[in-house]
């Protein structure tokens, strides 16, 4: 990084805060080639049933073309009372890599998309596939964001190391000394295979991975922000690469567990925008 660029000095929280606090979070990409859209709308509304049952509230982080084509569904996770927040434009994987201006528009434009859908401006904000760089930060402040959630505490996954916290809890994200007034949610991992904490991999790996993930992070009174796809939780044998489609079929059953698990050892669940405004009260 050169010596203008935004460095990311993390300001950790007041442990007073940093309970046993579950942030349940959906990622709702755009259909593509291999994933017909009516299994984006039927994951959400299995998903909303199974949040319904566990009474508990998630974020769903929406593209502004997802806001678009799928007006009635998304309307129905703001009726439900979950927190819509931005995933971007058109979910582009380098739409928050690419220079400030350009990224001040973008996030501008997706804004006004998902505002004009939903009735209220997002809050909230994370990267197409994790990837973004300094500029995005900011162009997220000078659009009025509270928060962020694109960090992912994994050497294997994502393109940002260098934005590693040393421990995955929320950080306020500063440039040189001075506080910048973004707060970064970062995308919990299971420390003994440090992979994200999330759908795809809890398919991968297993229920009992994604528990013991879970509950070191419990332990260590670090907030547990778990992410995962609609297409996670819909049967299908078919996808560009295998691990697309592996353990669709059971995945909701093991979100289910996850869920109860979490939920006996103690966490609260909370939606993003909840946790932010806890650090709020706490700094």
């Amino acid at each position: 990084m050169s010596n203008d660029s935004i460095l990311a000095m993390y300001s950790f929280l007041d442990v007073r805060y940093m309970k046993q606090y579950f942030i349940m979070t959906i990622d709702v990409d755009p259909p593509i080639s291999t994933i017909p859209s009516f299994i984006i709308s039927q994951g959400i509304i299995k998903l909303l049933k199974l949040f319904y049952e566990h009474a508990i509230k998630a974020t769903f982080f929406v593209p502004a073309v997802v806001a678009e084509k799928f007006p009635a569904t998304i309307m129905e996770i703001v009726k439900q009372g979950h927190e819509i927040a931005c995933h971007g434009l058109k979910h582009d994987p380098y739409e928050a890599t690419t220079s400030l201006n350009k990224q001040i528009q973008l996030i501008k434009t997706a804004t006004k998309i998902i505002r004009s859908m939903v009735g209220f401006r997002p809050v909230g904000f994370r990267a197409p596939l994790f990837r973004f760089n300094e500029n995005c930060w900011i162009a997220l402040k000078k659009n009025g964001y509270i928060y962020d959630s694109s960090v992912v505490c994994s050497p294997f996954y994502g393109n940002h190391r260098t934005f590693f916290p040393a421990k995955p809890i929320p950080f306020q994200v500063s440039k040189t000394s001075k506080d910048y007034g973004l707060l970064e949610i970062p995308v919990s991992v299971n420390p003994f295979l440090p992979f994200p904490l999330g759908g795809t991999w809890m398919r991968i790996f297993g229920l009992k991975w994604s528990k013991i993930g879970v509950k070191m992070n419990l332990i260590s009174q670090t907030p547990v922000v778990f992410y995962i796809h609609p297409k996670d939780v819909i049967p299908r044998a078919y996808g560009r690469k295998w691990y697309y489609y592996r353990n669709t079929v059971n995945c909701l059953k093991m979100l289910r567990e996850i869920i109860k698990y979490a939920k006996q050892n103690g966490a609260k669940f909370l939606r993003a925008i909840e946790l932010a405004n806890l650090e709020e009260k706490c700094s």
